[in-house]
């Protein structure tokens, strides 16, 4: 069964607001059986309104819709889709009432405006907004589809599909399943790891689908199958990806979710050890995929970011002499940030980093994207350089990556 989700808004269309709803919504219907044919966004005018609700219902038997229902001028949805439905708008008092009582919570006067957002074409049946003044509406096609238009703020879209819409779409249709299972691997390239598992994905199941999924030094490897049965499909599913590890085992990191700060976190946490970061182009970045994960206070024990040299010196006590021979971008200034964050901190691991982000500052002998990095540990300091691309945040991603999978390799088997 396909679904085509629809968002709304001029906003989006400028790159004013990042559409978050579409991916969220995408999961919900994908989580009970229901695939999805087509997304898409358009502006905030009747005629691209009418067109694309008119293409996506001949396509899908639900379509979904969200944003255009606020209070001002620009917000046309509810009035274009009465006038698809061939009916009218009336006021529904049970709805007027929430928004009015909604308002004086928040001392906002019920203005003609506001009193508008309760006017709803009669032919739907109203979706209520709990948590907020603009009600969703779902409406049953005379050709047995489904068309249901959800508010533009995220909040509040969750909330209806996840109370009311993703309910009655399970009470109303009859729903086989969609199963997606996601393997992460690291170090090997999306080519070399689709050449070597290729006879592997030539003998899969005409049912099963197979995605790569490429990010910084990992590759995502996504199963799906549609319109099956859960249990057998994801038996299946497990087979499959059990023929798998008995060929890259050695370079699978785990399933969906799984990521390389994780696996350090659970070993790092496991083993009662501690870290510390001392970053230069990496500005943070290694510290903070730290600190976002719960509990990270057992063990993350500090994080500097030694931006100018003099900092890289005054605070975690690199020679300044060595900056001046070989450079802040080098072996020696690596290892002797992760040294000196190690030693001020009383960590028993500590990362650093030292490169040219870019897009300016790089030479011959170090080009944009040259990073070094390393490692102390309680046995010494391991130190690598990468190149890790050319534009800059993809090569601060890269190199976080790489530093933090260089700490993985270290523990992993201690």
């Amino acid at each position: 069964m396909n679904a085509t989700i629809i968002t709304i808004g001029d906003e989006i269309l400028i790159g004013q607001i990042v559409d978050t709803n579409t991916a969220s919504i995408a999961r919900k219907l994908n989580a009970i059986g229901i695939a999805i044919k087509e997304k898409t966004s358009i502006g905030d005018s009747a005629e691209e309104i009418k067109g694309c609700v008119g293409r996506a219902m001949q396509q899908s038997k639900v379509v979904i819709m969200t944003g255009g229902l606020g209070p001002t001028k620009d917000d046309i949805t509810k009035t274009t889709l009465a006038e698809m439905f061939d009916t009218t708008l009336e006021y529904n008092e049970a709805e007027g009432e929430h928004i009015r009582t909604l308002l004086a919570r928040r001392n906002i006067p019920f203005t003609q405006l506001n009193r508008a957002q309760a006017l709803v074409p009669k032919c739907c049946t109203v979706l209520h907004n709990a948590h907020g003044t603009a009600p969703g509406m779902w409406f049953d096609t005379a050709e047995g589809g489904i068309v249901i238009s959800l508010p533009g703020v995220p909040f509040e879209m969750e909330h209806l599909m996840d109370d009311i819409v993703i309910p009655r779409l399970k009470e109303r249709l009859t729903l086989r399943s969609i199963v997606h299972k996601t393997l992460i691997t690291r170090g090997i390239p999306e080519s070399l790891l689709a050449e070597r598992i290729e006879k592997w994905e030539d003998e899969l199941p005409e049912y099963m689908h197979l995605a790569y999924l490429p990010a910084p030094n990992i590759v995502r490897l996504r199963l799906s199958a549609y319109d099956v049965e859960a249990e057998m499909a994801e038996s299946a599913i497990e087979a499959e990806f059990t023929k798998l590890r008995e060929m890259i085992g050695e370079n699978i990191v785990g399933w969906e979710g799984a990521t390389m700060e994780q696996q350090v976190h659970d070993i790092l946490t496991r083993r009662g050890l501690t870290l510390a970061t001392a970053e230069s182009c990496t500005g943070g970045t290694i510290a903070s995929k730290f600190t976002a994960m719960a509990g990270a206070s057992a063990y993350f024990l500090a994080g500097v970011v030694a931006y100018a040299n003099s900092a890289k010196s005054n605070i975690i006590g690199v020679n300044a002499e060595d900056i001046a021979r070989e450079g802040a971008v080098s072996e020696c200034v690596a290892r002797q940030m992760a040294e000196g964050v190690r030693r001020v901190s009383g960590a028993d691991y500590a990362i650093a980093t030292t490169g040219i982000a870019g897009p300016s500052g790089g030479s011959e002998a170090k080009p944009v994207g040259t990073v070094w990095m390393a490692v102390a540990t309680p046995n010494g300091t391991i130190a690598r350089m990468r190149n890790c691309g050319t534009d800059r945040s993809q090569i601060i991603s890269r190199a976080s990556a790489y530093a933090i999978e260089m700490l993985y390799d270290h523990i992993k088997n201690m």
